[in-house]
């Protein structure tokens, strides 16, 4: 089970904003998938959030 403490849960929302931005400045006709990237992106900054913070503990 992750330790997760809730001070760390700010960070979430900073990376999920970050990969939102990044998957969706991919250049796409369809707004649908611009939208689905933009969801990928938001999920993939959330799970690095994730990584990082329960990784960085470990190494230090």
């Amino acid at each position: 089970m992750p330790n997760i403490v809730t001070n760390n849960l700010m960070f979430f929302l900073p990376m999920a904003f970050a990969g939102l931005v990044l998957f969706g400045e991919v250049p796409v006709a369809s707004k649908f998938v611009r939208t689905v990237l933009r969801g990928i992106g938001a999920l993939g900054g959330a799970l690095i959030a994730l990584l990082v913070l329960e990784v960085l503990p470990v190494l230090i």
